[in-house]
């Protein structure tokens, strides 16, 4: 009989109790020398085993054994190769079927109708686990929510304070999201012109840049500036410091509502820059009939097409664009995993790109030390003026190598990467919001963003 070592690690199992991948592979080498197994392959997965479809080094394993490579799986539990009753169930056919003559683990061995039983209730618990995680976290944040605590990243004007993910307001940025709320509140300001008098007064985003007018109006819209925390459209209490009061974030709302603010005498097409037609590839252009209908067609600059005798209307246009948006917008949670996720990557190269510094740092002191004995040996003369020359040149070469590798800073530039990742997050899995709610200026400026 043939094997499959098969060991999985979910990237959702944090608890110490998990086996790492390195220890399951151990565990089963050890196994199959021990029972003198013949082993084809040794396949480790980081994946969750919770959904089906979802591990594609499984389902080639699985392939591979229906074409005749092996027969066997060893793994150290069964809830390493299902913790969802599709692909359990697809285990114990092949199993009853003899495509899988036998799954051993080093305490069971699963290669009969009696034993499938007992696979069945490890499968039926494993499943029962990832469902009851998952209603646990979701209980956990909705616990916190309810105490009031801010739950991820904090929004502009505040920090995150350890522990419990707290939030307290930015001593330095805090001054102009009030500001902000204050300006739009007169009126006076547009959110493009609000941008620039706040870009003016010394007020960047992360990376140093003007604030884009779409994230402005999601700055001006969210409540957590009043002390209110929102969470897919319910509101919470929280007990984070206010930065402005209610009264001053519902002028500002109103504002954003009755949509009085000045408005320039010359009109400009907000979907005009971004539409091609279809047929022959021309721009799309835009006019106005009867002083008061904005239409859009096709500029036929080609000469070869019909469709600019078809118009589109304004609303037309922008229902597309609110489909297309909608298709565009990244579900929250699972954004909001994967970027944890990635902010534990970035944090285990950073520490990997450490111990390489001082790797090289300790192989720069040992190149000195020999150019040191070096010299000791041509004073000595123990060796040739030429051979001390020659040897001391190549030393002196790979010294200022390593010197200029110290010296270097990390091109990756990790924590201004991570910060843009999550800022794109962030806006990412808001984008259908902030086009719907947005006004015409804020869905240009989003066009521009995303296309």
């Amino acid at each position: 009989m043939k094997f499959f070592i098969y060991c999985r690690k979910s990237s959702e199992e944090n608890s110490k109790q998990v086996q790492s991948l390195g220890t399951q592979q151990r565990i089963l080498v050890d196994l199959a020398l021990k029972m003198d197994l013949k082993i084809v392959d040794i396949i480790k997965e980081s994946k969750s085993a919770k959904t089906d479809q979802n591990r594609p080094l499984f389902t080639k394993m699985l392939e591979r054994i229906q074409n005749g490579e092996a027969d066997g799986i060893l793994v150290v539990h069964t809830d390493r190769l299902a913790r969802n009753f599709i692909d359990a169930g697809y285990i114990i056919k092949m199993i009853e079927q003899q495509i899988i003559k036998e799954v051993r683990t080093p305490t069971q061995i699963f290669n009969n109708v009696p034993s499938l039983m007992y696979m069945g209730f490890d499968f039926v618990f494993a499943s029962h686990y990832s469902r009851d995680l998952s209603v646990k976290v979701k209980a956990g944040n909705e616990s916190k929510l309810l105490k009031g605590e801010y739950p991820g990243t904090a929004p502009v004007g505040y920090v995150n304070i350890r522990p419990g993910r707290g939030i307290e307001p930015d001593p330095i940025r805090s001054s102009f999201v009030k500001k902000a709320f204050k300006l739009f509140a007169t009126r006076e300001y547009s959110l493009k012109s609000l941008s620039k008098h706040l870009y003016d007064l010394g007020f960047r985003s992360r990376f140093g840049n003007k604030i884009h007018v779409s994230s402005l109006q999601l700055m001006l819209s969210n409540p957590a500036y009043y002390g209110a925390i929102k969470r897919k459209d319910v509101l919470y209490a929280g007990v984070h410091q206010p930065l402005i009061s209610k009264e001053l974030f519902d002028q500002v709302q109103d504002v954003f509502a009755n949509k009085s603010r000045p408005k320039k005498s010359d009109h400009k097409f907000t979907y005009r820059d971004f539409l091609y037609c279809d047929k022959c590839g021309c721009k799309v252009t835009a006019g106005i009939a009867k002083g008061k209908y904005i239409y859009y067609r096709c500029t036929n600059a080609k000469g070869i097409c019909d469709q600019q005798k078809r118009y589109w209307n304004k609303d037309h246009v922008y229902q597309e664009f609110k489909k297309f948006f909608a298709d565009f917008t990244l579900d929250p949670d699972k954004a909001n995993k994967a970027f944890e996720l990635y902010k534990a990557k970035v944090g285990l190269d950073s520490n990997l790109s450490k111990n390489k510094n001082k790797a090289i740092k300790q192989q720069v002191r040992d190149l000195e030390n020999k150019i040191s004995k070096l010299e000791d040996m041509y004073l000595e003369d123990r060796i040739s003026a030429d051979k001390f020359d020659h040897k001391k040149k190549d030393f002196n070469a790979e010294l200022t190598q390593l010197k200029l590798l110290s010296k270097q800073k990390n091109q990756r530039q990790d924590n201004y990467t991570l910060e843009l990742v999550e800022e794109l997050k962030n806006k990412a899995i808001q984008l259908d919001f902030i086009f719907e709610d947005g006004d015409d200026e804020v869905r240009r400026d989003l066009l521009k963003s995303v296309l």
